[in-house]
């Protein structure tokens, strides 16, 4: 992966006794779609908040293009992040081009950014209309052009497909994927979809119970976590007893084993054939991100 864009050590949040994050080393890789994942109450969106300033840490460090995160240097920091949490704040009885006007000068930024940032979400066609008349997936373009007003190297992205229907998902899915591919920027994303984080993000760090569980590419992730292996066999009871230390499971139209290694693969069907046991197909069934996360965490819930 590429160096890190963002780095924390030792980071932790504590409210009175209650330790929401504990101990973060977060490795961001530049240039990449990466997910930060975690289920309900894991402190994923404390996290979130305290790498944009916006909740104070109790202890540790958060350094952002090599540069330290702090009260003095938040506001030179935050010059190169994009951010949006949640949903986008706009006004709606006002079009999308005066709101991108209202931003552009809150910012102090280059119009010429602002209406690159517009080009870039696809919205140059729309900037007429109040926002009130947006769809909801065109008000969460508008809020990521918001976000990119400043031409931000680092985009920070909460729920960006929240409430979006699959049309509008694969639409913002698109987005962010090309501006990592085509814009050499760095997303940072969370999202409860995570069949969606899967098909953009190129590696993740998965938080739980405050603790960093894993962290890595989408590769290693699911090099980590070896895929079942199916063997297809009209003897499936035969199999299931052959392999009984295995601990195998009778599936339609055979045996499925979770944990082999190629070699553990291999013993097990020379034991197969060696006990008379017809083997139609051995295949491995990667396992999905939702999978391999509820393997990790125990839970399915990815909010807050």
């Amino acid at each position: 992966m590429n160096s890190p864009i963002i780095t924390t050590r030792g980071l932790t949040k504590t409210y009175g006794t209650h330790t929401v994050v504990n101990n973060l080393a977060l490795e961001i890789p530049q240039g990449a779609v990466h997910g930060l994942l975690g289920p309900n109450g894991s402190g994923k969106s404390t996290t979130m908040k305290m790498l944009l300033g916006l909740v104070t840490p109790t202890a540790g460090e958060i350094t952002v293009l090599g540069q330290p995160m702090t009260r003095a240097t938040r506001d030179e920091v935050l010059s190169s992040i994009g951010s949006l949490i949640e949903s986008p704040a706009a006004y709606p009885h006002l079009t999308g081009a005066e709101n991108m006007q209202i931003v552009t000068r809150l910012f102090r930024a280059d119009p010429a950014n602002a209406q690159r940032a517009v080009r870039l979400v696809h919205l140059e066609k729309h900037m007429d209309k109040q926002v009130k008349h947006y769809s909801l997936g065109m008000k969460q373009r508008l809020g990521i052009a918001f976000a990119l007003v400043r031409d931000p190297q680092l985009l920070i992205l909460d729920e960006p497909t929240n409430g979006l229907d699959p049309a509008g998902i694969e639409e913002i899915r698109e987005l962010i994927i090309s501006l990592a591919r085509d814009e050499g920027r760095t997303v940072l994303v969370s999202s409860h979809l995570l069949s969606e984080v899967e098909k953009m993000a190129t590696s993740f760090s998965i938080i739980n119970q405050g603790n960093l569980v894993f962290q890595g590419s989408q590769q290693q992730l699911f090099d980590a976590h070896l895929p079942d292996v199916y063997v297809q066999t009209p003897a499936a009871t035969v199999a299931a007893e052959v392999l009984h230390d295995m601990r195998p499971r009778i599936v339609s139209g055979g045996v499925e084993v979770s944990g082999l290694s190629d070699d553990a693969v291999a013993a097990a069907c020379a034991q197969l054939v060696h006990r008379g046991v017809p083997i139609h197909q051995v295949l491995r069934k990667r396992r999905s991100l939702e999978e391999i996360f509820i393997g990790m965490t125990g839970r399915k819930g990815l909010s807050a």
